[in-house]
């Protein structure tokens, strides 16, 4: 048997020279010492190639889990969410609603487990006020595996994985609506597969909550840690966003804390009145939520989680542009509770 020259091996013996997802891996994966940031570029293709099934389940698991540990910078947070948005099925109001533009929002897409899932509620009375709101989620997914805002519009009586169409024109009748990401983006669901099994957030758990689904062009995040909010805005920016929030919100959701809010936007931490002692708590049960947003959006709730939903919309208000900021959105959603528009709104996001 003769030996190969070493020129014709795979690799050298001592230091590797691996190519393709291989190379990534490597690039992320090294250690402290090592390991560098992706190119936004990079970062994209690497995504894609997740999205598309190109990478096995082991180098996915690799990945994902490389990146967890050497933290994600903005250029890479940026770049796989360009991949999720190139990956999305394209559909948007055509032509777009002059002077209005629409605001997705987002908190952790594995839900809630300790309080009301009132993401909904919010969004049915910025619009009702006047914005253009998409909240966007998936189904239930790890580690936490909590309530969803999809969750809340089936016990509402909505569909359970409204189709990109049926996402517009709830948007296009009531001015709100449900995005379903694994409709939405082909290979979400096989991904998200092999997320559940990892069983730790990632990249693609903040990435997958700055996708401009239907068109959006201003964003209301969530996030639990304050080191994201950095990343989170400065991702956003390198997208070209025209105005983005980042909201530290209740169990990292896009729902701000009535008694302690806490939100920022490029200029830096947003001014929003405390209403102290106010304090979410609750059974995270979808039809309790769904009770509540009816509630809510009739003016018959009058405690935390109306407090709770006003303000939040309000954000989503001044997210919009709609006003100078989230206290005096919060009286335009007041006032829509009030005089019945945000009730009409909840019926025509429910309409079939």
């Amino acid at each position: 048997m003769s030996l190969q020259p070493r020129s014709a091996l795979p690799h050298r013996l001592g230091r590797s020279e691996y190519g393709g997802f291989r190379g990534v891996i490597k690039a992320v994966g090294t250690g402290p010492r090592g390991s560098r940031g992706l190119t936004f570029d990079e970062a994209r293709d690497a995504a894609a190639g997740l999205l598309a099934g190109e990478v096995s389940a082991a180098q996915a698991g690799a990945f994902l889990v490389a990146m967890r540990i050497k933290g994600e910078t903005a250029a890479e947070l940026a770049g796989i969410t360009q991949a999720l948005r190139d990956g999305a099925r394209s559909v948007a109001p055509d032509p777009p609603a002059a002077g209005r533009p629409i605001v997705a929002c987002a908190g952790a897409y594995d839900g809630m487990l300790d309080s009301p899932q009132l993401s909904l509620a919010a969004a049915v009375l910025a619009a009702a006020a006047g914005a253009r709101v998409v909240v966007h989620c998936g189904g239930r997914l790890g580690p936490k595996r909590g309530t969803t805002p999809g969750d809340v519009l089936v016990a509402l009586g909505g569909p359970l994985r409204p189709q990109p169409s049926e996402s517009l024109a709830m948007l296009e009748r009531s001015d709100v609506a449900l995005v379903h990401a694994g409709a939405a983006i082909p290979g979400w669901d096989a991904l998200a597969a092999i997320r559940d099994e990892i069983g730790l957030r990632g990249a693609l758990h903040t990435a997958e909550k700055l996708v401009d689904h239907l068109g959006a062009t201003r964003f209301v995040v969530g996030h639990t840690h304050s080191s994201y909010r950095e990343r989170i805005l400065a991702a956003l920016a390198l997208l070209g966003a025209q105005r983005s929030v980042a909201v530290r919100g209740i169990e990292g959701g896009d729902v701000l804390r009535a008694g302690r809010p806490s939100a920022a936007d490029a200029d830096g931490p947003l001014d929003i009145a405390e209403t102290p002692g106010s304090i979410l708590r609750g059974d995270a049960d979808p039809q309790i939520a769904a009770d509540l947003t009816r509630a809510i959006a009739s003016g018959d709730e009058h405690g935390v989680p109306a407090q709770t939903a006003i303000l939040s919309a309000g954000l989503r208000l001044y997210a919009a542009g709609r006003c100078e900021s989230a206290g005096a959105g919060a009286a335009l959603a007041s006032a829509a509770v009030d005089d019945g528009r945000a009730t009409a709104t909840l019926e025509a996001l429910l309409a079939s």
